[in-house]
């Protein structure tokens, strides 16, 4: 009874770290504005539009591994807690990194002692490369294309980094990392059209 819990202390902290910063507006640039709007867009019609605005406008903070203790009939010493924070893109990571911290100094007994972090990029929406591929798609598909932020990373990120306009498109199923993932030859059709047209249609945008 006189035992400190290690995994209960480490999960209030998470928990401080969530209620501090997780319904916090984020700042974000004026550029940006048009992306979140097509993005929540885009996700209303899973997610409804309210959850969909807090994914783009407030940070995530997802508690996604807690280990601690080793047997159930007694109190943990230690325990390690792994928390994805993710931001839109072109936030400020450093800055929500070192406030996280200074939020945690005060929790007693806990310790950062590694995070891995970068800032999110993007394709302003109008430049060449997303028109392109918006009309370009559109045109394809007869669907409306969503210039949208991504929800998670991927390599367009390194491409960016490195000045080359990248942007992630593809048409495919709504079975996307589920199980039983799965394409369809139409779908297929549709990606080989959409990108032998594109170098054509760039270049138009460029030229425009």
């Amino acid at each position: 009874m006189l035992g400190e819990n290690a995994i209960d202390r480490l999960y209030g902290a998470v928990e401080r770290i969530r209620t501090q910063f997780g319904d916090e507006p984020l700042a974000l640039r004026p550029e940006l504005r048009p992306i979140v709007e097509e993005s929540v867009a885009y996700y209303e019609g899973t997610m409804g539009a309210d959850v969909a605005t807090e994914l783009f406008e407030t940070p995530t903070v997802n508690l996604g591994v807690l280990e601690g203790g080793h047997s159930i009939n007694s109190v943990p010493t230690q325990a390690t807690a792994r928390v994805d924070v993710r931001l839109t893109a072109g936030v400020d990571t450093s800055d929500l990194l070192a406030r996280i911290r200074d939020c945690v100094a005060d929790c007693e007994g806990i310790t950062i002692e590694d995070a891995d972090w970068s800032v999110g990029t993007y394709e302003p929406i109008d430049s060449p490369l997303p028109t392109a591929v918006a009309e370009t798609a559109g045109a394809v598909t007869g669907e409306r294309i969503y210039r949208r932020s991504a929800t998670g990373g991927g390599d367009a990120k390194t491409f960016r980094n490195a000045g080359i306009p990248t942007v992630e498109f593809g048409v495919g199923t709504d079975t996307v990392h589920g199980v039983d993932e799965y394409t369809t030859v139409g779908a297929l059709v549709a990606n080989a059209t959409v990108y032998a047209r594109l170098p054509e249609a760039f270049a138009t945008a460029l030229a425009g």
